[in-house]
C-alpha cells in the first residue's frame, strides 16, 4: 500500500497533458462537462484521464460487450470532479490519507475541517454539479456518487469498473 501511495504521489507530480489526453477529453466530455473537468487540479485531471484510459483497456481485455464504452469514458473521466470544490495539494492530501489510514477511519470522523471534509464528500458534491449542467444519464451520476461504494460495487457494472479502474491508478 505504501508503495502504491508513492507512486500515486510521484504521477501527481510529474503529471502531463499529451495531445491524445486532449482528444479524448473533447472526444468524450461536452462543454459543459468539460468545464467542469478542467476545475479540477491537474493531477486529478490526469488521474481521471488514466482512470479513463484503464476503463477502456479493462472493457476490452475482458470482452465486456454489455457497456458502451462512450457512457463509461464519460463516467471514468468524471468521476471526480466533486473534488473541484475543494483545493488540496498533493502533500497535504498525502498526509490526509495517512492519517485517516493509521487511524482506521477515526481521524475523519472527528475532523471538522470544511476542506477535508468537502474532499471526502467529493462524490456527493459531483452529484451536485452534474445535476447543476443538466446531466441526466443515470449511470454517469451513479457512478461519480457511489464510485467508492463497495457496497454497490454489483449494482452497476460502469461502477464496478470505474472502482477498479480508480484503485490502480
Amino acid at each position: 500500500m505504501i508503495a502504491y501511495r508513492i507512486k500515486q504521489f510521484y504521477w501527481a507530480i510529474e503529471s502531463l497533458f499529451i495531445k491524445d489526453d486532449f482528444k479524448m477529453l473533447n472526444m468524450y466530455l461536452s462543454n459543459l462537462e468539460l468545464s467542469l473537468f478542467m476545475k479540477i487540479t491537474k493531477a486529478e485531471r490526469q488521474h481521471s484521464i488514466r482512470v479513463c484510459k484503464a476503463a477502456i483497456e479493462y472493457i476490452r481485455s475482458n470482452n465486456i460487450h454489455d457497456i458502451d464504452e462512450y457512457i463509461m469514458c464519460k463516467c471514468a473521466l468524471l468521476h471526480d470532479i466533486g473534488k473541484s470544490k475543494v483545493k488540496l495539494n498533493i502533500i497535504y492530501k498525502s498526509i490526509i490519507i495517512i492519517i485517516n489510514k493509521i487511524t482506521f477511519g477515526k481521524f475523519l470522523k472527528y475532523n471538522k475541517n470544511t476542506r477535508i471534509i468537502n474532499y471526502y464528500n467529493h462524490p456527493k458534491i459531483g452529484v451536485e454539479l452534474l445535476k447543476v449542467i443538466g446531466q441526466e444519464n443515470q449511470d454517469i451520476i451513479d457512478c461519480v456518487r457511489y464510485h467508492h461504494n463497495v457496497d454497490m460495487l454489483k449494482e452497476n457494472k460502469y461502477i464496478e469498473i470505474v472502482y477498479i479502474c480508480d484503485n490502480c491508478n
